[in-house]
């Protein structure tokens, strides 16, 4: 996924439910060598894996289509932020009590991510659940 103005871009993967989702993100784990976590997924909404790699996307985020709604996305969103932050960026995590630019560069990358996810999953008839 790639928005106007990023100059890098994360992979996102919707399936139709837990168990398809857990099968795409262990497929595409096998290709990349990477390893998904065994346990958890019955009640797995979305997944971000992140690549430490500055060749390909930064991060493959996995939504389960059975249920998807905004809170999900937004969550899984953070999570694309912080590992923009991390392993794009290389900005320590480390923000204090007072908002400051750092921390409002994380929140304007964050409402980018929502809206772009958001977007296309409305653009391919994902999203049915107004939460």
């Amino acid at each position: 996924m790639t928005r106007d103005g990023w100059k890098d871009y994360f992979e996102m993967h919707v399936s139709t439910n837990a168990n398809a989702m857990r099968m795409h993100a262990e497929a595409i784990s096998k290709r990349d060598g990477w390893v998904v976590p065994s346990d958890g997924w019955a009640e797995t909404q979305g997944m971000v894996h992140t690549i430490r790699s500055l060749e390909g996307p930064f991060a493959y985020l996995f939504l389960n289509d059975d249920g998807l709604g905004s809170g999900i996305v937004a969550h899984e969103c953070l999570h694309i932020a912080m590992a923009h932050e991390r392993f794009v960026i290389r900005f320590g995590m480390g923000y204090g009590e007072h908002i400051g630019e750092d921390e409002e560069r994380l929140a304007y990358y964050l409402t980018s991510s929502i809206k772009g996810v958001y977007n296309t999953l409305f653009e391919n008839k994902h999203i049915r659940v107004n939460t």
